[in-house]
């Protein structure tokens, strides 16, 4: 994927790619928490996403929802469920009986604000005031952009849909200008708090997200020499500890980027996990074609999928296996495949995004690859929209 991709794709790395993280070292008994939101400028019967837990209606201003936690701090996000297309995730920390109040005016996510006795939440809230108000006109750029992409895909006549077209190409290179002075202010940012905190679960997702950053075209080379020097030092402060963290393992994929296995080379595998915690390999089910999807909790994309999933499943069983390998923590994992119907083989990569994921180059999700009876990788690509179309196409030519 392209660094200047289409904005709600950026939303799904930024939202499951990074926020799925659990942190080990800080842990406590599993039990239910709280998010309530009061929002003024959002219509009754707006749906909110709160991902991993459900999504609720506004009604009179206020959403409310109740989820499960993990065993240690967490990172969780809600969105607006916009024709249902989510919007860029505001994130929250969560940790057993917390109860999170969200406030917010209008639609931009970004400006909501997020209160509450989880220790991480002020140090969160410390960093995206930093930028909170230039994230917010990114957003709101990319979402009038998305509309207006929409409005051009039924448009009435040609004609009609080159004046889309034209302002969607406009809004583009509006947006690229407010992304580059986005992350430029973003990265500093993280850059002078890191450098005087102390390491927290806060702390490494800032780092696993600043990694990720810097390799964006949106700097200039000497900017990216300097950003990517201050990313190693922020490492060497890293505890070996931190390190072996969903997140530090994500860290050090992003400064060192392993070898991408792309279309026709013989297929990438790790060991993997199932629910039981016996380790699995794609190799245990070769013979058959393979549909690989990589996914989280956070990725509302990847569980509106799996419906279609299951209809291939169904008509393509004797010559097509699913596997569906979720980047989670142990505990969030478990916990939301229970929810989901989901009749194919589920597994875990414990080094998250930067184990397996990252040796297919995934760089948002959901991201599906599609190998062979003999094992050759035959196809890539990020999106669900042609997932039914892709898998037949590839069936029928190789």
């Amino acid at each position: 994927m392209k660094v200047k991709s289409i904005f709600f794709r950026c939303c799904i790395f930024a939202c499951a790619a990074v926020s799925g993280f659990a942190c080990s070292g800080h842990s406590s008994k599993s039990g239910e928490f709280t998010v309530k939101g009061r929002l003024s400028g959002v219509d009754d019967g707006v749906v909110i996403g709160v991902f991993g837990v459900g999504n609720d209606t506004v009604r009179n201003g206020r959403f409310s929802v109740t989820g499960k936690a993990g065993t240690g701090p967490e990172l969780r996000s809600v969105v607006i469920m916009d024709d249902g297309h989510a919007s860029w995730p505001l994130q929250y920390w969560v940790e057993p009986g917390a109860k999170i109040k969200i406030r917010g005016s209008g639609r931009l996510t970004p400006l909501w604000v997020v209160k509450s006795a989880v220790a991480y939440q002020k140090e969160e809230n410390r960093y995206l005031n930093e930028y909170r108000d230039i994230l917010a006109e990114n957003v709101r750029i990319g979402i009038e952009r998305y509309h207006l992409t929409k409005k051009s895909e039924t448009a009435s006549s040609e004609e009609e849909a080159m004046r889309y077209k034209g302002a969607v190409d406009s809004l583009g290179a509006l947006f690229d200008s407010i992304t580059a002075k986005r992350y430029m202010k973003e990265a500093y940012a993280k850059i002078n708090i890191m450098e005087t905190t102390d390491i927290s679960p806060v702390w490494l997702y800032k780092m696993a997200n600043l990694t990720g950053m810097v390799r964006s075209s949106y700097f200039s080379s000497e900017q990216s020499e300097y950003l990517h020097e201050k990313v190693w030092e922020l490492y060497g402060r890293m505890s070996e500890e931190d390190k072996n963290t969903d997140a530090g393992s994500y860290i050090m994929t992003a400064l060192m980027p392993p070898e991408v296995a792309e279309v026709g080379d013989n297929m990438a595998d790790a060991d993997l996990l199932d629910i039981n915690g016996n380790i699995r390999h794609l190799a245990d089910y070769a013979g058959k074609y393979l549909l690989i999807d990589f996914w989280n909790r956070s990725c509302g994309a990847c569980i509106k999928a799996f419906p279609v999933m299951k209809e291939l499943e169904e008509a393509n069983r004797n010559r097509l296996t699913i596997i569906s390998i979720s980047t989670d923590s142990d505990d969030g994992w478990k916990n939301t495949i229970t929810k989901y119907d989901m009749p194919w083989i589920n597994i875990r990569d414990p080094k998250g995004f930067g184990g397996l994921a990252a040796r297919y180059g995934v760089m948002a999700i959901p991201n599906y690859v599609m190998i062979s009876p003999e094992g050759i990788i035959i196809d890539k690509w990020a999106g669900a929209a042609e997932l039914k179309g892709k898998v037949s196409e590839n069936m029928k030519i190789y």
